[in-house]
């Protein structure tokens, strides 16, 4: 989608990474993310500022626990538990160069969502982010809960089962992903086809979007949201084999 939109802008030397955000993402690379999606998901996610305690005492994004940098793997024992918490660390700027290393080692930890905040803390201040001085935190404190949008797999499984009139569930996995199987009365849609089809689904319905992740489901979402729809997203591992659904295994 994004490079069919490119080329109709005119940009002419255009390529595809097929393998999308979550082999990026598993293989340790940089994700960066928003000062808007960080003021939205506030309390939801584990924000770790790694110029440590002392920077933090003068001024921090609030919620936001002080760990130095040098010292974020070592802590290691402080993360969360639930593998697909999101975890959004920041310094002074973006900080990429200094950030990459400890990154891919806390996606190798088996953390799915591990973001850098662009513009780091300086960016922040500039978009008028909530900050606050003192009362700095330096240990990690994550409860999990469904973020904004999210279907947790116990509901997602009984719309399964009971087929509600008023929901749909998209499904937004590729063709060659569908080979296997389709949720029985799901339509597929290919996220990256979604903005282009989107007079195809209705808006007297709630639809429920799922992937194989949860990560192109979020994406699908998002794209709905903006577009005035109803909908929500399981973030979670969805399989479909031989028609049979296998859903929120680890």
């Amino acid at each position: 989608m994004a490079a069919r939109l490119a080329a109709k802008q005119g940009y002419t030397n255009v390529r595809v990474y097929h393998a999308g955000v979550p082999a990026w993402a598993r293989a340790g690379n940089l994700l960066l993310t928003t000062d808007d999606f960080v003021k939205k998901r506030m309390g939801f996610i584990v924000l770790i500022d790694t110029r440590g305690p002392e920077a933090a005492e003068k001024g921090h994004i609030q919620g936001a626990v002080a760990i130095r940098l040098k010292d974020v793997v070592r802590e290691k024992n402080q993360f969360p538990l639930d593998r697909r918490a999101h975890l959004v660390l920041y310094s002074e700027k973006t900080g990429t160069a200094d950030l990459a290393s400890v990154v891919k080692k806390i996606s190798s930890w088996g953390y799915k969502h591990v973001f850098v905040l662009d513009g780091g803390y300086e960016g922040w201040i500039k978009s008028n982010g909530g900050i606050q001085k003192g009362l700095v935190r330096t240990k990690i404190f994550y409860i999990p809960r469904p973020h904004p949008g999210e279907i947790v797999g116990d509901e997602f499984m009984n719309i399964v089962e009971t087929k509600p009139a008023d929901v749909l569930i998209l499904d937004v996995r590729t063709p060659s992903e569908t080979t296997a199987g389709v949720i029985e009365g799901a339509v597929n849609i290919p996220v990256d086809d979604l903005q282009g089809r989107l007079k195809e689904l209705p808006k007297d319905k709630e639809i429920i979007a799922h992937c194989r992740t949860g990560l192109r489901a979020e994406m699908a979402y998002t794209i709905l949201r903006n577009a005035g729809y109803k909908t929500r997203f399981l973030n979670d591992k969805v399989s479909v084999i031989n028609d049979k659904l296998y859903c929120c295994f680890k």
